[in-house]
């Protein structure tokens, strides 16, 4: 169960991210919305930002973001860090299946980010474990695997976060691009 300061701005971020997903256009779809999901260029701006992160949008290079935190992770008011929203139909595809998270990343060129922490999201089960990078200065990917569960309950949103410094240091991380693939045996 998650603690009260946690749950509620939770919630409110996941409502604004809702709100935010019906008015934004989606993630581009590759192989097929069963399949793989995807933000990259410009779409990176449908990425939401919670309380103590913040977030640039730049347009060369194809198109990144530069992600950073002002506020540590257990300080200030609960946040996520700066998070994707998946629909309702990526979230019923996914249900059950193994799927890879890939996030394109690196260190950003002023005051570089060491590590960064990402986590799975499914709003009606419990979340990934976070995952820990170490940022270096060239994109690389960085990929981890989850199961989201299986809910009786109607279709809803999972979340993809991106923690930016737990430390809360304003040191800053590009990204690229974040995408889901669903792992076949």
């Amino acid at each position: 169960m998650l603690k009260d300061r946690f749950f509620y701005p939770l919630a409110l971020l996941v409502f604004a991210g809702i709100i935010a997903l019906a008015l934004a256009p989606g993630g581009r779809t590759i192989v097929g919305e069963v399949d793989r999901w995807e933000l990259a260029g410009d779409m990176l701006n449908a990425l939401q930002v919670s309380p103590g992160t913040e977030m640039d949008y730049r347009a060369d290079e194809g198109g990144y973001v530069v992600l950073s935190a002002f506020t540590g992770f257990d300080q200030g008011p609960g946040s996520i860090g700066i998070f994707a929203s998946l629909g309702p139909t990526q979230e019923r595809s996914f249900a059950g299946e193994t799927i890879e998270i890939t996030l394109r990343a690196r260190a950003a060129r002023n005051d570089p980010l060491d590590v960064f922490e990402s986590a799975y999201f499914p709003l009606e089960g419990a979340a990934s474990e976070w995952q820990r990078f170490t940022l270096g200065a060239d994109w690389q990917d960085f990929t981890y695997r989850f199961t989201p569960p299986v809910v009786a309950a109607e279709p809803n949103a999972d979340l993809i976060s991106i923690w930016p410094g737990k430390a809360g240091e304003r040191k800053g991380m590009d990204l690229a691009s974040v995408s889901i693939t669903k792992v076949t045996q």
